[in-house]
């Protein structure tokens, strides 16, 4: 494990971090596609999936993101790449996701 770079900028607060973190996790895409997926699928019969996969999987997935980061202080790439040679694929992969959204936002918008 490599020592954290002191010359890295960090969050000014806790709570700039939060609501930044809470603006990307909600963001056009939720309020957009979530009515139109609901309607489709039933209403709670989507809805109670949706909210178990949320937690059973979106949350958990978020704070081992979010723990890594904190831990090896930097991105996925590095994060992974640090515990093992052959995980920057995860890292890569995560890396490649928030490009195909960004690049989906760039279309709704």
């Amino acid at each position: 494990v490599k020592a954290p770079d002191s010359d890295r900028e960090r969050w000014s607060s806790r709570a700039a971090f939060i609501c930044a973190a809470v603006g990307s996790a909600v963001g056009l895409g939720n309020l957009w596609r979530f009515p139109y997926l609901s309607f489709k699928w039933g209403g709670g019969a989507f809805f109670i999936p949706f909210v178990l996969a949320l937690f059973f999987l979106g949350i958990p997935l978020m704070t081992l993101e979010l723990a890594l980061g904190q831990v090896f202080q930097g991105s996925d790439f590095v994060a992974w790449a640090s515990i093992h040679r052959r995980l920057r694929g995860i890292g890569a992969s995560g890396c490649f996701g928030a490009f195909v959204l960004a690049t989906y936002y760039n279309l709704i918008i």
